[in-house]
C-alpha cells in the first residue's frame, strides 16, 4: 500500500514489540522498518524502466529479506546507541533531514497518485499532508533537536524482533493489493496479489493513524497506551481481513452471475477495488478474443455489473515481436497475461495492463489506468515507458474521477 500506511503499520508493530522498553522510539524504529522495503524504488536511478518496475516489490519485499535484514539492522542499532551516536548534533541534523525527506517522499507519493491518474492536485489530500508535515517538523524540533535524549537500553533480541515484524508485515500488506508482491524472491518471481484493498484507502489508514498518534501521547507504562495501539491494529486488521474480503466474495459472485446472465464465455477473471475506496470495484473477465470489463458499486441503486465494456485483445499486433524479447516478456509477466494492445503512432503500440482496469465503465477517452508504450529505442531494441500521463488519458481521467466519486456516494 502507500508509504504512509506502511509507516503506520510498522510503527504499531514496533510499539507491540518494544513499546514498554523504548516508548516512542519503538514506534520510530518500527516506522523505519516499515519503510525499508519501499526503498527499492530508488532502483529507477540505476536501471531502466523495465528493470526498476520489475525490482519494485521484488527481493526487498521477500520473506528472505525479512528474515535476514533484522539481524543486520539490530546490530547497527546497538552500535548506534551504544556509542552515543544518537546524541551528537551532527547526527541529529542529518536524522531530522532524513525524516523530513522520508515524509516529503511519502506525502509526494500520496499526492502524486491523482496527478498520475490525470486528476491533478487534490486539495483534500494536499492540505492535510501539508498540515501534518508542519506538525511533524515542529515535533522533531521540539522533542528531538532541543531535548537531551535519554539513555536507550534494549537487548539485541528486542531489536531483531522489532525490525522483523515491521519489515515482515510490509510485504504481507502489499499482497492484499493488485500490484503483486514477489515474496518468494530470489527463488521465484511469482507475484502474490489478492486484490482486496486499494493501494490508497483513507478509510483504512486514517483511523489507524489516529489511534497510533493518541497512543504515542500516553506514558509507556500506562495500559491505555497499548489499548489505543491495539485498537488501531484491530480496526486495520478487521478492515483488511473481514470488510474487504467480504466485499471481494460479493463482487466475485456478482461478476460470475453477470457473465452467466449475459451468456459470455470466459476463461478466468479478476476483481479489484478502485482507487481510494472499497465501495466501487472493477471486474475483468477474459474470453478467447476479448476482455469484458465492468464496475460494481455497493452504493448503486441496482448493485451489479450492469454495464459491460468489450475490450478486444488484439494480441496479434505483437506477433512480429519474438516471444523471448525482454520488453515483451516483461509485459506478459507484469500484467499476469491481462493485457490488450492497440496501435499508437507509427510502429509504436500501446499495451494496456488491464489488472488496473479503466477509470470508468466505458472505453471512452482511452481511459486505461496503466498503459505502456512499446517502441523501438535508439539501439533498435523493443522498450517500454508508461503512458498514463498522456494528454488524452489525463482528459479522460478528469471526467472519470468525478464520475467515480459520484458512484462511491451512490449518486
Amino acid at each position: 500500500m502507500d508509504s504512509l500506511t506502511q509507516i503506520v503499520l510498522g510503527a504499531a508493530c514496533g510499539e507491540v514489540v518494544a513499546g514498554k522498553k523504548l516508548g516512542n522510539r519503538a514506534m520510530l524504529w518500527g516506522a523505519v522498518g516499515g519503510t525499508i522495503p519501499d526503498l527499492d524504488v530508488f532502483a529507477s536511478f540505476f536501471t531502466d524502466e523495465i528493470g526498476a518496475t520489475a525490482f519494485h516489490r521484488g527481493f526487498m519485499h521477500s520473506f528472505l529479506f525479512a528474515a535476514l535484514a533484522p539481524w543486520v539492522l539490530a546490530k547497527l542499532t546497538e552500535w548506534f546507541y551504544g556509542g552515543n551516536v544518537y546524541k551528537q548534533r551532527g547526527y541529529k541534523a542529518g536524522a531530522m533531514s532524513l525524516w523530513l525527506l522520508f515524509y516529503l517522499g511519502a506525502a509526494t507519493g500520496i499526492n502524486f497518485i491523482p496527478v498520475l491518474l490525470g486528476e491533478g492536485l487534490n486539495w483534500y489530500i494536499l492540505i492535510p499532508t501539508v498540515l501534518l508535515g508542519g506538525w511533524f517538523a515542529w515535533k522533531l524540533w521540539r522533542d528531538y533537536w532541543q531535548r537531551d535524549l535519554s539513555l536507550v537500553e534494549a537487548p539485541y533480541s528486542t531489536w531483531v524482533a522489532l525490525f522483523f515484524w515491521s519489515i515482515f508485515t510490509h510485504p504481507i500488506l502489499d499482497c492484499f493489493t493488485n500490484w503483486g508482491t514477489q515474496v518468494l524472491q530470489p527463488f521465484s518471481n511469482y507475484r502474490v496479489q489478492w486484490s482486496t484493498v486499494s493501494v490508497v484507502d483513507p478509510v483504512c489508514t486514517v483511523p489507524f493513524l489516529i489511534c497510533l498518534v493518541v497512543a504515542s501521547r500516553i506514558a509507556r507504562n500506562n495500559r491505555l497506551r497499548a489499548t489505543w495501539n491495539y485498537a488501531g491494529l484491530a480496526w486495520f486488521c478487521g478492515y483488511i481481513l473481514i470488510y474487504t474480503m467480504w466485499h471481494k466474495v460479493t463482487v466475485n459472485r456478482a461478476l460470475e452471475r453477470s457473465m452467466q446472465e449475459k451468456g459470455i464465455a470466459y476463461q478466468r477473471y479478476q476483481t479489484n477495488p478502485s482507487i481510494f475506496n472499497n465501495i466501487v470495484w472493477t471486474g475483468l473477465a477474459e474470453g478467447d478474443t476479448a476482455y469484458y470489463f465492468g464496475l460494481y458499486g455497493f452504493n448503486d441503486r441496482r448493485p451489479g455489473y450492469n454495464k459491460i465494456s468489450v475490450i478486444p485483445k488484439n494480441h496479434q499486433l505483437l506477433s512480429h515481436i519474438p516471444e523471448d524479447d525482454r520488453a515483451y516478456t516483461f509485459l506478459r509477466w507484469f500484467s499476469n497475461g491481462y493485457y490488450s494492445v492497440k496501435p499508437y503512432h507509427g510502429d509504436t503500440l500501446q499495451v494496456n495492463d488491464l489488472r488496473f482496469g479503466l477509470l470508468g465503465d466505458t472505453l471512452r477517452g482511452n481511459n486505461y489506468v496503466f498503459p505502456f508504450l512499446l517502441f523501438k529505442n535508439e539501439k533498435g531494441e523493443w522498450d517500454i515507458k508508461q503512458n498514463n500521463r498522456s494528454k488524452e488519458n489525463m482528459e479522460a481521467s478528469e471526467r472519470s474521477f468525478s464520475e467515480l466519486w459520484e458512484r462511491v456516494k451512490g449518486e
